[in-house]
């Protein structure tokens, strides 16, 4: 999986038009992309945000959402690519 095909994983699954993969932060390992999804609506969403890290499988392409301190860990291991 390339680094465009796992930012369209994450794109697909992200519930609101106000949010926005950060390509600048991605990091990598052999195995997986960690990316974050930011709230890029200025406060103007009503309801709950779904921002917040993402890990992206290199081999499934799944998408899992991560607490930050799960991804801050993750993140220790890995290659920033942006």
């Amino acid at each position: 999986m390339t680094l465009d095909q796992a930012l369209a994983a994450v794109t697909a699954t992200l519930s609101s038009p106000a949010l926005r993969v950060d390509r600048k932060r991605v990091h990598e390992d052999s195995e997986s992309y960690l990316m974050i999804v930011l709230d890029a609506s200025d406060g103007t969403e009503a309801g709950p945000v779904d921002n917040g890290p993402r890990l992206v499988s290199k081999l499934s392409g799944e998408v899992t959402r991560l607490t930050v301190p799960d991804a801050l860990d993750r993140a220790a291991g890995m290659t920033r690519v942006g």
